[in-house]
């Protein structure tokens, strides 16, 4: 086999080289990509599962708070009457003082 022969082979199997490494780096890239849409999918799920149990979680805080101001306002309802009742047993408690009764 002359110089050149040999030059020739060595070019064909170095651009055989090249196409096979060219080849295999597709390959690996598309695997790549797979892998990432994959990743991509599994935290689209995650998210919407989050955001669901999020807004799950919203609604019953709402009313729970909904549920808290009626009983606040309930208790500030009764807080009233207790005080108007307070108020007259004081009146009465002053009265019966000054009438010397306690």
């Amino acid at each position: 086999m002359t110089d050149g022969q040999e030059i020739n082979m060595l070019k064909l199997e170095v651009a055989a080289l090249k196409q096979q490494l060219h080849t295999e780096r597709e390959s690996l890239k598309k695997e790549a990509d797979e892998l990432m849409m994959k990743k991509i999918e599994h935290y689209e799920k995650e998210i919407a599962l989050v955001r669901e149990d999020a807004q799950i979680q919203l609604l019953t805080l709402e009313t729970r708070v909904i549920d808290l101001l009626k009983i606040n306002k309930s208790h500030q309802k009764l807080n009233g009457e207790l005080q108007t009742k307070l108020s007259k047993y004081e009146d009465k408690a002053a009265h019966y003082r000054r009438k010397a009764v306690l």
